[in-house]
């Protein structure tokens, strides 16, 4: 018989509004670094290597953008806390 494990989700907790926003930009300012390795490596790659390269870069945009219209959000909720789950910088 298999015995199947079973895993507790996170607990989601409340934290500050201002707290929140500045672990986003924190998260965010990685992200730049890492994009910006990222589009180098693109400009210096050949041919086969930037198809897999692009796809990297265009993920790494979309992280940012995410992160920029989740401050956007929390900046403009009248609440003084939010919900905060690991997920959001995952």
């Amino acid at each position: 018989m298999k015995k199947s494990t079973i895993t507790t989700p996170d607990q989601a907790v409340k934290i500050p509004k201002a707290e929140a926003i500045e672990k986003i930009a924190k998260h965010s300012a990685t992200v730049r670094t890492q994009l910006a390795v990222a589009k180098a490596q693109l400009q210096a790659a050949v041919s086969p290597e930037k198809y897999a390269l692009n796809f990297q870069v265009n993920a790494l945009q979309k992280q940012l953008n995410f992160g920029k219209a989740q401050i956007n959000r929390l900046k403009k909720e009248p609440r003084a806390e939010v919900i905060w789950d690991a997920k959001f910088l995952a």
